[in-house]
């Protein structure tokens, strides 16, 4: 079969693979639609294991198809034919972390990927076992493939805003306008938030939060943290977001949050960089501060049931779709975005 192979963000080759077998328990998708993921550009990351069909783990994971084989012994309700979503992280259920309700920490789910380490830019993807059994959902036919590639960024916002709410009339400080960005705007206000504010350095970027419902815009070059605050009548933010992963959005982000309010981490900076931080001033706030990692099925099948019901629009994020032959156009386009940009996907059919 074809794979598009990792050698740089600007240096992607559609490959000839080895096709993969299909063992008991495990299901094997042709793959329609695959989203470019913000970490699927993260070179310094991905560089380590350049030239290795799937990347790192699974290159290439929001991805969307049609069931071509079911092994033995796997759940009747899985039939050649059924039109799917899948997650290439799934969790063992019975670890500690599991069991308090932080399936993403589980030691399991950072550990699963999609068969032979193949990522879902590829013209097909095999399941093992255990995604089969907890990592895969039926995709309506009212939503499209290309739709459905939304799910599991979705479903990690949808994560994130639980530890991090949103809800009651809360202000809420969104930095970065990447598609976690905006879609944090779009939950936010389905969850319930009052004053929202997005800050970014595009002007195209704050243009399309503007579209897409914030009630303010930040230039990343102003003092956000002050300029949050006077928009907000004097006060800090009740929660932050931080989407974007650079140093000084750490600090804008514990800068930014009000009094009793939370910082909710949700995209990392590189682990070789240490942030400081002020224990004083958010022991005086009682400020708390969060991260999320990834999504489990819970978060996944709410995401695809919000796009199901369109509480969520995702067609209006849809900017760029790509054969597999035109991968790298896909990362480029996510890599450094071009004004009008926003969600490149890659159809590994064409």
């Amino acid at each position: 079969m074809k794979a598009a192979v990792y050698y740089s963000n600007s240096d992607i080759r559609i490959e000839d693979v080895d096709d993969i077998a299909v063992s008991p328990g495990e299901i094997k998708v042709k793959v329609m639609a695959c989203g470019v993921c913000g970490s699927d550009v993260m070179e310094w990351y991905r560089i380590k294991r350049a030239g290795r069909p799937g990347g790192i783990g699974a290159f290439g994971h929001e991805c969307t198809g049609v069931i071509e084989e079911v092994g033995s012994g796997v759940d009747p309700k899985w039939k050649v034919g059924d039109r799917v979503v899948v997650t290439h992280h799934v969790p063992c259920n019975t670890c500690n972390a599991c069991l308090r309700g932080h399936a993403t920490a589980c030691e399991t789910l950072q550990k699963t990927k999609f068969k032979n380490a193949y990522g879902a830019f590829a013209e097909y993807v095999v399941l093992p076992a255990i995604n089969v059994d907890r990592g895969c959902l039926h995709l309506p036919e009212s939503v499209s493939f290309d739709e459905g590639t939304f799910v599991e960024p979705l479903g990690c916002v949808v994560r994130g805003q639980r530890f991090a709410p949103t809800s009651d009339g809360r202000s809420v400080l969104i930095l970065g306008a990447g598609i976690t960005g905006l879609l944090h705007l779009k939950a936010a206000r389905l969850n319930g938030a009052g004053f929202i504010a997005v800050s970014n350095p595009s002007p195209d970027r704050l243009k399309i939060a503007r579209t897409f419902g914030a009630d303010a815009t930040i230039s990343a070059k102003e003092d956000v943290p002050e300029r949050f605050k006077e928009l907000n009548g004097g006060s800090g933010a009740d929660t932050v977001i931080m989407t974007a992963p650079v140093p000084v959005c750490v600090k804008q982000s514990l800068d930014a949050v009000g009094r009793g309010g939370t910082v909710l981490f949700f995209a990392p900076t590189n682990p070789e960089i240490q942030s400081g931080i002020n224990l004083w001033n958010l022991w005086q706030k009682e400020v708390t501060i969060t991260h999320s990692y990834a999504a489990d099925l819970h978060d996944l099948t709410t995401a695809l049931t919000w796009i199901k019901y369109h509480r969520i629009d995702v067609t209006d994020m849809i900017t760029h779709v790509f054969p597999l032959r035109d991968t790298v156009e896909g990362f480029q386009i996510t890599a450094r975005h071009k004004e009008g940009s926003l969600k490149a996907i890659v159809h590994p059919q064409e």
